[in-house]
């Protein structure tokens, strides 16, 4: 009888050590897997993982907080040396020259190589175009022609493109509004930031302390995104350029909706450059202001963004209107303008700009969603890079536009036409989309 009890008992403990033997190799399955494919969700409860998307949040807020004082530095060294509208004109021009330029040829390589490989090469040339101009800046060597460089060459950034690609391997397909939405946040929270920090040092503490704030910027960001493991691309074989960038031309025009959402980011990109461009003149001439009320007003469209990006994290996602949802934040967007147009008092275009910034998020946040949902991740960079083209395509003609219209008619003329343009696309979409609504929602992407 105790000989029988005693064998049982052996059973037993030989069944739990097999038991926990095989979760702990289990587990130590697991965690060298999650180790090797470094960002695959193992946590089903958060729905992304922690570390990483962090480590992100912080690289784009460096890098954005950069970006952003270097190109008011930039603007605003040019507007002063110049005080020429049309200096200012082509300046943003050869800025979106440059932009079409680097996704046109190194767009489709996102998808062959690591994201955050494209990520690190953008930083790490941005980083040493300021530094050379923190070089000559203080050798006394600066000049209008120079200054025409730093902006072409710094726009050779592939930085965004590959950030949004490398989302959806972090997240979750049910997250990714709420982190797209945090991210998008987190971005316009900086430039909301560093305007009014960028006019204070220009006006205040000086040019030199400002281009070596800037340099420094940009070694943190490069700094911050080797802590992210990144798995290697699925693409398999080596595909010439050619051949990616048609891959996702084709598959851009093979999906009615695409070109859709094409047509309303072209003819709203052609709207904000027109008017970007002149931001400073508008601020200077219409509203007479000067650096710090030009700092406010541009940190205004941010301020609102955040503002945007919390309410979505918070509200239900609209998935049977969705597409209404967006266009119709953008008809809103044209309305802003044609404000813009009409006031000259500072504090009324102040709340405009906030109330078209907190419009603009339903549109941005909804759609770079539905890129990442619709699209297999072995194209979604080549896709992305191919939207990108088509919100840039369009915008020399939108620059040109207002620069002939600023310095021909009038300031107030260019806001006032580029409200109705967008207001006359997006109401028209709306009412097309409206139809087709709930077909569109069903769409599945297949290659």
């Amino acid at each position: 009888m105790k000989e029988a009890y005693l064998q049982r008992n052996d059973r037993k403990v030989m069944k739990a050590i097999r038991f926990f033997t095989y979760n702990h190799l289990q587990e130590k399955f697991l965690s060298k897997e999650h180790k090797k494919r470094g960002l695959r969700l193992q946590n089903s409860n958060k729905g992304y993982n922690r570390r990483y998307v962090n480590i992100l949040f912080f690289a784009q807020f460096i890098s954005t907080f950069a970006s952003t004082f270097g190109t008011f530095t930039v603007s605003w060294l040019v507007y002063d040396l110049t005080g020429s509208k049309m200096a200012m004109g082509g300046l943003w021009l050869i800025t979106i020259f440059g932009q079409i330029l680097v996704q046109l040829f190194a767009g489709p390589f996102i998808d062959r190589w690591k994201r955050t490989t494209m990520m690190k090469c953008s930083e790490g040339l941005r980083f040493l175009i300021y530094f050379a101009t923190f070089i000559m800046w203080i050798s006394g060597h600066i000049s209008v022609g120079l200054l025409y460089a730093v902006s072409f060459l710094g726009s050779f950034s592939v930085y965004d493109s590959a950030a949004n690609a490398l989302v959806p391997k972090l997240v979750s397909a049910e997250n990714l509004v709420k982190i797209n939405a945090k991210i998008s946040g987190y971005v316009q929270l900086v430039r909301f930031l560093s305007l009014p920090i960028a006019g204070f040092i220009t006006a205040q503490i000086g040019r030199t302390s400002g281009l070596a704030f800037i340099v420094l910027l940009f070694i943190a960001s490069l700094v911050l995104l080797y802590f992210i493991e990144e798995e290697k691309s699925k693409v398999k074989g080596k595909q010439t350029w050619i051949k990616q960038f048609t891959l996702g031309i084709r598959i851009y025009s093979r999906y009615k909706i695409l070109v859709l959402l094409g047509l309303f980011v072209s003819s709203t990109s052609f709207g904000v450059f027109a008017t970007q461009a002149m931001y400073i003149p508008y601020v200077s001439e219409r509203l007479g202001g000067s650096s710090f009320e030009y700092s406010l007003f541009a940190a205004a469209f941010p301020f609102g963004y955040i503002i945007g990006t919390y309410m979505i994290g918070r509200l239900k996602e609209p998935k049977n209107k969705i597409y209404l949802v967006m266009v119709a934040a953008l008809f809103i967007g044209g309305c802003t303008y044609i404000g813009l147009g009409i006031t000259r008092n500072l504090l009324i275009a102040l709340l405009i700009e906030v109330l078209a910034g907190i419009c603009m998020p339903f549109w941005n946040v909804y759609s770079t969603t539905l890129y990442q949902r619709l699209i297999p991740e072995t194209v979604l960079g080549q896709v992305l890079s191919v939207r990108f083209l088509l919100t840039k395509a369009v915008t020399p003609l939108g620059i040109v536009y207002g620069t002939f219209s600023a310095t021909t008619f009038s300031l107030p003329f260019l806001f006032i036409s580029v409200g109705f343009i967008i207001c006359f696309v997006s109401g028209i979409g709306f009412l097309y989309l409206y139809s087709y609504s709930n077909d569109l929602t069903k769409m599945k992407m297949t290659l």
